[in-house]
C-alpha cells in the first residue's frame, strides 16, 4: 500500500479549445437522451469533425429512433481515481440524422466497437461546449 498525503483537487474552467482538443484526441463518450422511460445514457464511438460530433447507431435502437432530430448532451472524460484528478467535457445541443455523403472526405468517421447494423449517423451540433480540470493541489 502507498502512503502519503494527498490534499483536496483544485477545479479549473477549460476553454472551448481546451475541449475540442480533448474531445478530438477520444473516440469514445456517452450521450445522454430523454427516451420513452426517462432520461437515458449511452457509451458509443464517436469522431470529432467540424465543431461537431459524429455518431453512429442502429436505426432500430432507442438511440436511432429518438434522436433524428432532438436535443442530447454528449460527454467525454477521463479519471484517475489514484490521484483524485481528471477531466470532463459536456456538450449540449441539437443531434440530427445526416447522409453520410454530405460528409467531408477529410472529416473522421466514427467506428463502433459494437458489432450490427450502425448505419444511421448523427450529428450533434453543440450550442454549448464546456469543460473542467480536477487537479491535484
Amino acid at each position: 500500500m502507498t502512503t502519503g498525503t494527498w490534499y483536496p483537487g483544485r477545479l479549473h474552467e477549460l476553454s472551448p479549445e481546451e475541449c475540442w482538443e480533448l474531445l478530438a484526441a477520444h473516440s469514445v463518450g456517452r450521450v445522454a437522451f430523454v427516451g420513452p422511460d426517462g432520461p437515458e445514457v449511452l457509451p458509443l464511438n464517436y469522431a470529432v469533425a467540424r465543431g461537431a460530433v459524429l455518431l453512429r447507431t442502429s436505426p432500430s435502437s432507442a438511440l436511432g429512433r429518438k434522436l433524428r432530430h432532438d436535443v442530447a448532451a454528449f460527454q467525454v472524460d477521463e479519471i484517475d481515481e489514484f490521484t483524485e484528478s481528471g477531466w470532463s467535457v459536456l456538450l449540449r445541443g441539437l443531434v440530427e440524422a445526416i447522409d453520410v455523403a454530405d460528409l467531408s472526405p477529410d472529416d473522421e468517421r466514427p467506428e463502433p466497437w459494437a458489432a450490427g447494423d450502425r448505419t444511421l449517423h448523427l450529428r450533434l451540433t453543440p450550442r454549448t461546449v464546456t469543460g473542467r480540470r480536477l487537479v491535484p493541489t
